[in-house]
């Protein structure tokens, strides 16, 4: 499918209905008792994640870079991931705004090196950035009051 969608788009969107690839896909996995790689082309669990510095901020900047298949015509969404001791700081200032913070670019750079930091000391969850990212910001307004 994913070949067929890259080189005749329009008639394949026509044709299939893309977005029941993943529930096909888990439906036959589920009747032949067998799991579902997580790097599955398309339908794996990281197929459209991103995490490493440079490639997550093209990826803000232009999904097309690293993804020839927008990700949304089987259902599906982009992830940037944050979570780890590769990220960027681009992809951080991204999560900043999606939580509604707003910090200086000096100021993600600080957070984004105290998430790396932890992420070379132990496996990181969206959560645990996020409370980074919320204790940082939560440290500065305690600043600006004392």
């Amino acid at each position: 499918m994913a070949r067929m969608v890259v080189t005749s788009p329009e008639y394949t969107i026509s044709k299939y209905n893309l977005k029941m690839l993943k529930d096909i896909e888990e439906y036959v996995a589920s009747c032949v008792q067998v799991n579902i790689p997580f790097n599955n082309p398309i339908t794996g669990f990281c197929a459209f994640t991103h995490k490493a510095g440079i490639h997550a901020k093209a990826i803000l900047a232009n999904p097309s870079t690293y993804e020839i298949i927008d990700p949304s015509l089987f259902g599906l969404t982009r992830y940037i991931s944050i979570s780890s001791r590769i990220t960027g700081w681009n992809a951080v200032k991204s999560r900043v705004l999606q939580l509604g913070y707003s910090l200086t670019d000096d100021q993600i750079k600080e957070v984004t090196a105290k998430i790396k930091q932890m992420g070379d000391i132990r496996p990181l969850a969206v959560d645990d950035a996020d409370s980074i990212i919320h204790s940082y910001n939560l440290s500065l307004h305690q600043e600006k009051v004392a």
